[in-house]
């Protein structure tokens, strides 16, 4: 039997009505369209276990890779250099965003999963097998951008096959709903490869590159088969051999496809910035302020190569990175503002404060550890519910957006209070009220930026957003680094008198010296490292201001059965219907009055 419901019969399938020809579509966005008409039941089925398989994985890898590099540093000798490829990788990570978002309007969606899953397998290969730092560095950051590319993928694919009603509950599942098992998991598998005499962190690549390909390839598989079931039935119609283009000129179409020179000089313009905030700024920097090379990197991305990118995209490019329809677009700008600089406040009050909590209480490893992941497990609860609610009642999101920021804004202000009443109910309180605005932002303005464009634009959207996060987490990590390497030594020094540097530096090291002290020299240097939390809050609350004022200018709309409430069509790419009658005049008529 037939993976596949007939529900499209060959005489239906080859009118005009069910043809996928869009004037400006790319053929990513026409084949994932085209291929709505040809599932069925069970292969819905069997794409959304797809979906759920290679979600798991990617979240499971997200919570584990970390303690693999970390050992494999330690082992090396070089654990300050670990810091440098997670700059790196920080960097590759947002470039990523775009550079496959692109991919998958241009090649396809299956197509740029499969080139994900080629650079997490080489990539984690490199590192299993690397006898050096230099190796390690490689594989992270060729594994970096399959993980980029599937996270990414992976939202794009889910914004292709669901509508606005339920992709926000679908969305939210894929990417945090594993969690609740893996806050478990992960700490059993890093045990069982960490702990002494256990299988070693090169396992730990090994596995997860072997892993990768039986998690991605079904989601590979059955996209690529319902693509080829709807060429057979003449929904994606094939170019006759006659009419194809050479390869000299199918390759330079494909690369101004993707925009590849755009992408090179945003990649560069964005290492060349950031880099250098990372590696002089952060809590483990490897570099001053005072190498000249810091200062020169950052003139030659700001002054020589983004003015560079800027003439590209309004000049030369066919196909730009960002389109400017989308910059014009005051949903896809308000979006890209809240998530910058929600991004930058989180990790202002979140890069340094384990240390914090390390130093200021006497908690067990393990709940400073579960601490850590407080807000993310707030996060996860609280944008599925927002979606489930949203999508049962049909609801819009603005409102819901401007009320969560709202709560984000006053979790970051409590934290005032609770950086000098360090008792437990204070510090875990900010993590949930912060968790709880957190997550209803991060689903609400995602789905309202699917929403505001058409199909074409839905994976440059995204990328977008990630793209604007991403890079708000770079700069808010150097920001809140910075300032705990700089300051919290003088407070120290203020506060506690009778140490000498030595003593000082190793304090700020390592926080957990801290609990060894007793009387009045513990209390002063909590004191200290409160002052030093007050001088990363401050910056973080001002910050937080703009998200909420941001959410003001999106454009509300209905999460109803459509692709989006631009086209107002259905997920196949004809025009959306509600019991016969045409829902598109509603829903233009709801987006005009605001």
């Amino acid at each position: 039997m037939s993976v596949v419901d007939e529900k499209t019969s060959p005489s239906a399938a080859s009118s005009d009505e069910h043809i996928v020809a869009v004037l400006g579509t790319q053929g990513g966005v026409r084949r994932i369209e085209a291929i709505q008409s040809v599932w069925g039941t069970k292969s819905k089925i069997i794409l959304w276990i797809s979906v759920a398989l290679a979600s798991y994985m990617y979240i499971l890898d997200n919570g584990t890779n970390w303690a693999w590099g970390s050992y494999a540093t330690i082992q090396f000798g070089h654990y300050q250099q670990f810091a440098a490829i997670q700059c790196a990788t920080a960097i590759l990570l947002a470039i990523g965003k775009p550079l496959f978002a692109k991919l998958t309007d241009a090649a396809g969606r299956a197509e740029s999963i499969a080139v994900a899953l080629f650079f997490y397998v080489i990539g984690y290969i490199v590192n299993a097998t690397t006898p050096n730092m230099v190796g390690l560095g490689a594989g992270s950051c060729i594994w970096v951008l399959g993980f980029s590319g599937l996270q990414i993928a992976l939202q794009i694919v889910i914004a292709d096959i669901t509508t606005l009603r339920w992709r926000p509950i679908i969305s939210s599942l894929s990417t945090g709903g594993w969690y609740f098992i893996n806050f478990y998991v992960n700490g059993l598998i890093t045990d069982k490869l960490t702990a002494v005499g256990g299988l070693g962190w090169r396992w730990g690549y090994g596995i997860y590159a072997m892993c990768y390909i039986p998690a991605l390839s079904p989601i590979i598989i059955i996209l690529l088969w319902a693509q080829r079931r709807a060429k057979a039935q003449g929904i994606i119609r094939s170019e006759p051999e006659e009419a194809r283009a050479p390869l000299g000129a199918r390759v330079r179409e494909f690369v101004a496809d993707v925009d590849a020179v755009g992408l090179f000089f945003l990649a560069a313009t964005l290492a060349l910035l950031f880099l250098p905030i990372v590696l002089a700024g952060g809590s483990y920097a490897t570099t001053t302020w005072h190498n000249h090379a810091i200062p020169a990197m950052m003139v030659i991305g700001g002054v020589v190569t983004f003015p560079i990118f800027i003439f590209w995209e309004v000049k030369m490019a066919t196909h730009p990175v960002i389109p400017w329809r989308l910059l014009r677009n005051r949903t896809i700008l308000a979006g890209c503002a809240i998530n910058f600089f929600d991004f930058v406040s989180f990790y202002l009050t979140y890069g340094e404060l384990y240390g914090f909590v390390s130093a200021t209480t006497q908690w067990k490893i393990s709940n400073l550890v579960y601490y850590s992941n407080a807000q993310s497990l707030s996060l996860t609860f609280f944008g599925l519910s927002w979606a489930v609610l949203a999508g049962i009642f049909k609801t819009g999101y603005k409102k819901a957006l401007i009320v969560a920021l709202a709560i984000r804004l006053f979790g970051v202000g409590l934290m005032f209070y609770a950086r000098s009443h360090t008792n437990t109910a204070a510090l875990v309180m900010t993590q949930i009220i912060q968790g709880m605005g957190g997550g209803v932002a991060s689903v609400a303005s995602q789905i309202g930026a699917q929403g505001a464009v058409p199909h074409q634009d839905v994976a440059l959207a995204t990328a977008a957003l990630l793209l604007s996060a991403e890079v708000g987490g770079v700069v808010g990590t150097a920001a809140a680094g910075a300032i705990w390497v700089n300051r919290l030594p003088v407070e120290i020094a203020e506060h506690v008198p009778s140490l000498n540097s030595t003593q000082i530096a190793s304090y700020v090291g390592a926080p957990t010296l801290v609990r060894l002290l007793t009387g009045d020299t513990y209390n002063a240097m909590v004191a200290a490292y409160s002052e030093t939390m007050r001088m990363m809050l401050i910056p973080a609350i001002v910050v937080a201001i703009v998200p909420f004022f941001a959410a003001f200018f999106v454009k509300d709309f209905r999460l109803l059965e459509i692709q989006n409430a631009v086209e107002v069509k259905t997920l196949d790419g004809k025009r959306a219907q509600n019991a016969g009658e045409s829902i598109a005049p509603q829903i233009l008529a709801e987006n005009e009055k605001v």
